[in-house]
Formats: structure tokens, sequence, C-alpha cells
């Protein structure tokens, strides 16, 4: 079986490096040849989402037009995968006229029915959630990165598969020994941590900040590392208790948690916001903790900062419950079942 996947980047981008690129030995693997092809080249990724220099309406044009290539392409292949939209929630055009000529698994790892959180204040105002229900409806079968997106498909698509944003174990090292609270994320996300502040002054603590942006943009000490994908492990390595703070909203009810995964591929100890598929991966107590206010950020994370003991033995559960729940072999079983339903 072939199959043309419509990737929004290259590896760069996270959600095309986790719910397409690492898949492909895989899928070659189990009798799946796949062809990628990105909206956007490394260069132009690099430029407006790592350096912040240029416009998006460039990203936007060259997605036009390389998608106009892939339309025409598509006849070439046994089925097409869109990975979170061509244009999400502005033009459902592409998709629809791909499902005319293939069969279309669209793939999503966020909310895309609601407009960006931090996006480009126009693209907000011409958002249309419209135009995902056209996606989902024409499409043969919709691949969802946790329940909550899987429910809202499931209102317009009768083929709802969950298959959660995963890892290979095997890659990551194991984190620090010593209490270095860490964070990694991009530009779009470094406002979650401004939450923690007053947690992060009463502690006295600096926290390991991994990111693409303005580290001024936080409005507090941090010991900023910016994001490359060359050393991101090597980076996440050197974090003691990774944390993951999120506000309780439709938007981000939809994310898929992969920044929890990576601490705990790499033995990292957890301390989450009480939110979306943050429930599912963490056991509270077991193999991470939940904060939902303050008091119980500060209370955790000095637990934690005091207690080798425990830092090892809550480390120890989250790479064993990613090992056995979010690895990415299962990933590609799950993906490749969908794919052959729709031939």
């Amino acid at each position: 079986m072939r199959v043309l996947f419509l990737t929004q980047a290259t590896e760069l981008g996270p959600s095309s490096r986790y719910r397409v690129y690492q898949l492909l030995p895989l899928l070659r693997q189990l009798g799946i040849e796949g062809e990628v092809s990105p909206a956007i080249d490394s260069a132009l990724y690099t430029r407006i989402y790592l350096e912040g220099r240029g416009s998006r309406r460039a990203a936007l044009l060259a997605a036009w037009k390389q998608r106009r290539i892939d339309l025409e392409r598509a006849v070439e292949f046994d089925a097409v995968f869109v990975q979170k939209g061509v244009f999400p929630g502005l033009y459902s055009g592409f998709e629809c006229k791909l499902a005319k000529r293939k069969p279309v698994i669209f793939d999503l790892d966020d909310a895309i029915w609601l407009p960006r959180k931090g996006g480009n204040p126009l693209l907000r105002k011409l958002h249309r959630e419209s135009a995902v229900h056209e996606i989902l409806r024409s499409s043969a079968a919709v691949i969802a990165g946790n329940g909550f997106l899987a429910d809202y498909a499931s209102r317009f698509n009768k083929h709802v598969t969950v298959v959660p944003s995963c890892l290979n174990t095997a890659r990551y090292p194991r984190g620090n020994s010593e209490p270095r609270i860490g964070w990694i994320g991009s530009s779009t996300t470094l406002p979650y941590l401004t939450a923690l502040r007053g947690v992060f002054e009463t502690l006295r603590v600096t926290p390991r900040v991994i990111a693409s942006g303005d580290a001024a943009a936080l409005g507090f000490a941090a010991d900023f590392r910016p994001w490359r994908l060359e050393n991101e492990l090597d980076e996440l390595a050197q974090i003691g208790i990774g944390i993951s703070p999120l506000p309780d909203t439709p938007w981000e009810r939809g994310k898929c948690g992969v920044k929890l995964l990576q601490y705990m591929a790499c033995g990292i100890p957890v301390v989450a916001s009480p939110v979306g598929v943050h429930h599912d991966i963490v056991r509270d107590g077991q193999n991470g903790f939940l904060a939902a206010n303050d008091e119980q950020w500060i209370e955790l994370l000095g637990r934690l900062i005091r207690d080798a003991e425990l830092r090892q033995r809550l480390g120890a559960a989250g790479r064993e419950t990613v090992a056995q729940r979010y690895d990415v072999g299962m990933a590609a079983e799950s993906v490749a079942s969908v794919l052959r339903s729709v031939r």
C-alpha cells in the first residue's frame, strides 16, 4: 500500500514529527510505503517558528503552492494521510477535493475547530469551525490523538480511532538526578509558564526552559535554552523534575501531552495540571503528581526537590508507563490498521 502523507512541516514541527515521521520506518515494516510532503520546508519553518523572523503569510503561500502540486499527484497513491489539515479552520477545499480522488485519513492532535490560542489575530478572526466539519465529513477515516478530540470528530464521522502521540522510549536518555525543575515547549506555549511565576518565587528556584521564542516574554528569571532538534534529548537529560502547567479550557483539553511523555521517557518525575489527557497519562502519586493550584504546585515540587528517593521512584514508574502504553510501535500498528481499512 502506498500512502501520501501531507504534513504541516518537516521533522522540525513537533506534530509532524510525532504523528508521521517517526512512524514511517515502522509502517514500512508493516507493508505500507509512505511518501511525505511537508507544507513548508525546514528553512522557512526555522525562520518563522524558531527564529521569529518573517511573516506567517509566507508559510500560507508556500503551503498553497505545495498542496496544489499534491492535489494533482494524489492519484498515484492508494490513500492520502492529512496531518491536522492544510489550512485548519480556514479552508476545506483541498481536503474535500482530495477525498473525491482518493480515501483521506485525517489526523488531528489539537482542537483545531477552535481558533488557535496565541495565533495571528487576523486568522483568528477568519476562523471558520464549519471548515473543520467539512473535512471530517469528507474523510474516509479520522485518527484523533485523545478521547476529547475523538468525541468531537465522532459527531461528523463514524470511523474515528484514537491513536495517542507516542515515543520510542529507547531513544530517551536518563534525566538528571539533581532536583532541577524544567519545561520544554515552543514560543506559542511559553505563556503557560507565567502561571507558575509565584510558585518559582516561593520555592526560590530558576526553572530550566527549553523552547523557541523570547525568554524576556516570561517576565521572570529562567535558565533559557533555545530548542534545537539536534540537541533536544541532551537538553532534556539535564532536567530532574518535569512540569506541565495548563489552564483548563477547551483548547488545552485537546492537547496530547507529549512533553509529559518526554519527561517520563527520561525517567524524570513529573508534576502537571489536572487538565485533559494529563488525567490519562498521570496516575497521581504513582507515576507523577497532579497539581490544581499554586499551593499544590508548591507542596508537590517542594517534596520532589527534597526527596531523591521519591524522584527516583516516580521517574521509574513514569518511564514504565510510556514503555507500556505510549510506545511508537503500538501507534504504528494502529495507524496501519486504519490505513488498510480504507483500501
